[in-house]
């Protein structure tokens, strides 16, 4: 018998008085024990009181313990509902209590009840993940507490080009971007469940990466990436930055102050507020000081041909070169390669004329003898300059000496 507590308070010549009147002296909660509730469906029960006991008028109250959370009381004279959604599974026990109309007697009963709440079905996971147009898309729904043999949404639609699957799948290949809210039910024949949903699709998120840059070490430099599509904030993010370099994950702006020569790839990526993400990859040139490495130029011969190229080392490029001073006739520079380049000419000396005099059989004569002379070596002194594209500046002072 489930536990019940009964008080009557008479007070003296009622009860023949009552007994006369044909009301009843006790009140009684009829037998009948609430059902099992589930999480997210809704639930009813309703309790009554024994046949021809109490009187009208009797209030109803939880008089210890608690209902489920979800379910609430509502009592109306002779029989009282439990009613409402419960929103959490669990063994809940409580004492109902009826309470008989003020009169000249007081009379209260109450019982001891437990109402039982499962799991129930509930479709699981409580979102999912947003679209792009043109990109095939592919979402499992799954239930838990028992397992859907129909899928159906009820109210709302799901995006253009996408269905729903009688084993829940949602499948397709988007055709425009929206914003859909939609309600799908599940059922596994004698529980259902819903839930509603939002999916988003948008156009695909695209990346672009900024130009190549050139930095000298230790100098500091910041390249901003771009993107476009997708449902705006991103979240930026890289990969392999090297020490003093940084990404800003709010704005794709990378930048800082490399400690090392050498080239820094920068691979980038920018995720939606969908999940959907695209990466771009540009390079960072990081130079050391411009230096002209040359220190001397071999010797050239007259009249033939030469050739001597002028060695640089670090600096951005592309370097300009310039040459200050004269060069031999017949020399060129190349100013874009940095080539010493031609067959040299020295200016011709005058010839040496003399007078001898030959002594003949006939007398003596004098003989005019030209002699053709070399041309003398010469050193000639030459300037070169350097610039990089960073505006960093080397000079070197060389000699060329050209001999016959």
């Amino acid at each position: 018998m489930r536990p019940r507590v009964l008080t009557v308070a008479v007070l003296a010549g009622v009860v023949a008085a009552l007994a006369v009147a044909g009301v009843g002296l006790a009140l009684d909660i009829a037998d009948g024990d609430p059902p099992t509730g589930y999480v997210g469906v809704p639930y009813s029960f309703t309790f009554e009181l024994s046949q021809g006991s109490g009187s009208p008028g009797v209030t109803w109250n939880i008089s210890s313990g608690a209902l489920p959370p979800g379910l609430s009381l509502h009592g109306n004279d002779r029989t009282a509902t439990v009613s409402g959604t419960p929103t959490q599974a669990g063994a809940y026990r409580f004492y109902l209590q009826a309470v008989d109309a003020p009169g000249p007697w007081v009379c209260c009963t109450e019982s001891l009840y437990t109402i039982n709440v499962a799991e129930g079905l509930k479709i699981i996971p409580e979102s999912v993940p947003g679209g792009n147009v043109g990109t095939a898309y592919g979402f499992q729904l799954r239930t838990s507490g028992g397992t859907a043999s129909s899928w159906t949404v009820t109210a709302g639609s799901l995006p253009a080009g996408l269905t729903l699957d009688n084993n829940g799948a949602i499948s397709g290949t988007p055709t425009s971007a929206s914003l859909s809210t939609f309600t799908v039910r599940a059922s596994d024949g004698s529980l259902t469940a819903t839930r509603q949903f939002t999916l988003g699709v948008a156009e695909p998120v695209v990346v672009t990466a900024p130009d190549e840059a050139t930095v000298k070490v230790g100098g500091s430099f910041v390249v901003s990436f771009s993107a476009k599509g997708g449902v705006q904030p991103y979240a930026w993010s890289a990969t392999g930055l090297p020490t003093g370099v940084n990404i800003d994950a709010a704005t794709g702006k990378v930048g800082g102050r490399p400690t090392a020569e050498g080239d820094i790839r920068l691979s980038v990526t920018a995720t939606d507020m969908l999940g959907t993400a695209h990466t771009a990859s540009t390079v960072v040139h990081v130079v050391g000081k411009v230096s002209i490495t040359t220190t001397e130029l071999r010797t050239a011969r007259n009249g033939r041909r030469y050739r001597a190229t002028l060695e640089t080392e670090g600096g951005g490029k592309p370097l300009t070169l310039r040459l200050l001073g004269g060069l031999p006739r017949g020399l060129t520079f190349d100013a874009t390669q940095g080539v010493l380049q031609g067959v040299p000419k020295l200016a011709a000396r005058k010839p040496l004329v003399k007078t001898k005099v030959k002594h003949t059989a006939s007398g003596d004569k004098r003989v005019r003898v030209v002699i053709q002379r070399k041309p003398l070596p010469h050193r000639y002194t030459l300037y070169f300059i350097a610039r990089d594209s960073l505006g960093q500046r080397a000079s070197q002072k060389l000699h060329l000496t050209v001999v016959p």
